[in-house]
């Protein structure tokens, strides 16, 4: 669908997820906690702004998540997004 028309993708995201190829296609990526659909629908249609981190960093590949140390947090090689990466408007 994303290489069809424009494509906002929200994902919800109860633990770290492999998505680069999801997040070079889609328009505009949300990740989602556990917002409401309106919640979301008002910061999709600007009713309300976007805000939050994200509390632990998007591995770019399985690649990268399977050489990560299970103990040591944020070391996996190249993040998609890391740790705290998030957007908001001014």
């Amino acid at each position: 669908m994303c290489a069809a028309v424009p494509t906002i993708v929200d994902i919800y995201l109860d633990r770290p997820a492999v998505i680069p190829e999801i997040s070079a296609k889609a328009k505009g990526l949300l990740a989602n906690f556990g917002a409401s659909d309106a919640a979301l629908l008002d910061v999709i249609f600007g009713k309300a702004k976007p805000e939050g981190k994200l509390p632990f960093e998007l591995p770019s590949s399985m690649e990268a998540v399977k050489n990560q140390k299970e103990d040591t947090p944020y070391d996996s090689k190249d993040p998609l997004y890391k740790f705290g990466f998030g957007l908001n408007y001014k």
